[in-house]
């Protein structure tokens, strides 16, 4: 944990610095809009903070986009919105503003973006109500776990017992009041979770009632910080029979987990930084008694998890609009000439946005995939190929670099959809920023769709974050010469941003991804049962001209994306050495592939 203690070090001299440097002044102006879902009343509250050093306002008018929706005096502090009459099954992306009319001192309008769905609302928690961790527990239904007795003290919890920040909004901006966290930095001090255990922290959501649903989807604020150097993983499962079996719906494991199982690998590694969006259809849909566990794996002595704003309903956005734009681009001919590279450094081409990788970040093309690399804090997720902004690599000049896409005309389009994936490494100094331009990449618009760090931020110098994002931009809808831009501003020697599989689209929402057919581990030759068979069968098909099977997933017997000799070993390892289970969904029951391995698998009659 020694990256830990630098950590520390070096924010609390900066902290010392700006407490020292900066004198106190009083606030003057209103500040900390929010917005916020009332899905009972059908309402979007809105609040602010209003000043404390005079200046007073005579009134406050709020707008939703171009909008007038209220006036109140200076001395209020929130309105409400009436969100009855907007168009059903989407999540709605809502902007809203606060001019302040009035102050002897002009005062800056305040900006704020909300999200609401108008599908079926299965859950929404905002931990808003509860004055405790049982009363999380009795009033509001959920249920706090430790399984296989911990030893360390990070049990999920309301407390936030070393003060983090919230987990981010969909723009970046931070959620409000209460969260949950599991603290393994507080937790894991004295006593440290032994790797292999099995001793998890968990929080199921109360059961909920899924059986008039056909799609369900979870969407949260997270922040999992898992550790460069650590071991902790991070799972989202769900259950249909009260928790006697459990489906694991998505995973992110620390990059150095490599000793014991599961693995760090190049489809489940580094922490989670967004406004995370799980499709649990396949595991809920249909259901009448399902519940969702968020876990936090054998922490030892690692960082943290911290969920905030749980929703889960029948939108899936991931699938963005049906209408294609801008084509993915994935950046492995280089940055294509349709797009444009503007900043500070635009002459030295390694000190912009590149596609050379000119520090070797990525670990699939310099270590073969293989785990860990850079001590954790490699391009673990993009592959070969990817744009980024590498502030580590020398020289380290002072950076304003964008990266633009190409113009798209989204006048005929009512939803406007931006595709990426993103993997970042933070440092202390520099910000990232998603922008859109209306004048095809002259100037860019505020705020920002995407901002980091802003009043939330991740642990810097950890492990990388990645994720994959669709974010809905209606402030491009209807607009001609729309493009967007991944502005990386810092005063240089910071670590790296990169950017892949950007890609626009517009319309009514797409087909969901679907996480893939139920098969069980193992099952080669798909006869409903795991036996030294499908191994025979699997060499067969390797070696032999055998017949291929109907579901490679089965084949993948050690699940590491590929079929080869090693799974062979691997089934072999399990049935008659003593070896490990197979990894999920295991043998024994038929379920989904948590991880999003490329390797698909038609329904067979073992998995109907």
């Amino acid at each position: 944990m020694r990256m830990r203690l630098v950590s520390i070090l070096l924010t609390s001299f900066f902290s010392f610095l700006s407490i020292t440097a900066t004198p106190v002044t009083a606030q003057t102006c209103p500040t900390n809009l929010q917005a916020f879902p009332d899905y009972g009343q059908n309402l979007m509250v809105i609040e602010w903070n209003l000043s404390v050093a005079g200046n007073a306002a005579a009134e406050f008018q709020i707008f939703r986009g171009d909008q007038w929706i209220a006036t109140v005096d200076g001395l209020s502090n929130t309105t409400i919105d009436d969100l009855s009459t907007l168009t059903a099954n989407r999540i709605h992306l809502l902007d809203y503003s606060v001019v302040t009319i009035g102050t002897a001192t002009p005062c800056a309008d305040m900006t704020a973006r909300g999200t609401y769905s108008t599908g079926s609302i299965a859950l929404f928690e905002d931990f808003e109500n509860y004055s405790s961790d049982i009363e999380l527990e009795s009033v509001g239904g959920w249920a706090i776990v430790d399984e296989n007795s911990p030893i360390e003290d990070s049990t999920w919890t309301l407390t936030n017992p070393l003060g983090r920040q919230h987990p981010p909004r969909i723009d970046g901006h931070s959620t409000r009041g209460g969260f949950i966290i599991s603290d393994s930095d507080f937790g894991g001090t004295t006593n440290s979770n032994p790797i292999g255990s099995g001793m998890s922290h968990d929080i199921w959501t109360p059961t909920i009632d899924c059986s008039a649903m056909d799609q369900v989807v979870l969407h949260a604020s997270v922040c999992a910080q898992l550790n460069d150097n650590g071991n902790a993983i991070f799972d989202i499962d769900v259950t249909t029979d009260g928790g006697s079996n459990w489906q694991n719906a998505f995973r992110r494991i620390a990059p150095t987990r490599v000793s014991t199982a599961p693995l760090a690998r190049t489809d489940n590694a580094d922490g989670v930084y967004q406004y995370l969006e799980v499709n649990l259809t396949q595991f809920a849909a249909g259901e009448s008694t399902v519940r969702v566990r968020f876990r936090h794996f054998e922490p030892n002595w690692d960082w943290w998890i911290a969920v905030d704003d749980v929703l889960i309903d029948n939108i899936c956005v991931a699938g963005g609009g049906q209408t294609t734009l801008l084509p993915t681009e994935d950046f492995s001919s280089g940055i294509p000439p349709t797009w444009q590279i503007a900043g500070l450094n635009v002459n030295s081409p390694i000190d912009s946005w590149n596609t050379e990788d000119p520090c070797n970040r990525s670990i699939t093309a310099n270590n073969g995939g293989v785990f860990p690399y850079l001590a954790g804090k490699a391009v673990n997720r993009l592959g070969d190929f990817f744009a980024i902004l590498d502030s580590d690599c020398n020289p380290d000049p002072t950076e304003d670099e964008r990266l633009i896409t190409p113009v798209v005309d989204c006048s005929a389009q009512e939803h406007v959809y931006l595709h990426f994936d993103s993997e970042w490494m933070p440092y202390f100094s520099e910000e990232v920023e998603v922008l859109l331009s209306l004048d095809g990449g002259v100037s860019f618009i505020q705020p920002a769709i995407f901002k980091a760090p802003t009043d939330t931020s991740p642990e810097p110098d950890n492990d990388p974050l990645f994720g994959h994002f669709v974010l809905e931009e209606p402030r491009a809808a209807g607009e001609s010469e729309v493009a967007f831009l991944f502005k990386y501003t810092s005063p240089g020697n910071q670590w790296w941003w990169a950017i892949d599989n950007v890609a626009i689209t517009a319309g009514e929402y797409a087909t969901a991804p679907t996480v893939g057919s139920q098969f069980l581990r193992g099952d080669c030759n798909s006869d409903a049962s795991f036996n030294i068979a499908d191994c025979v069968f699997l060499l067969a098909s390797l070696f032999s001209g055998g017949p291929a099977s109907d579901c490679a997933d089965s084949c993948d017997m050690n699940d590491d994306g590929s079929r080869n000799i090693a799974d062979a070993i691997t089934g072999l390892g399990t049935l008659f050495s003593g070896g490990s289970p197979l990894p999920d969904p295991g043998s024994i029951a038929c379920g989904i592939d948590p991880t999003d391995d490329g390797l698909i698998c038609d329904p067979t009659a073992a998995c109907p």
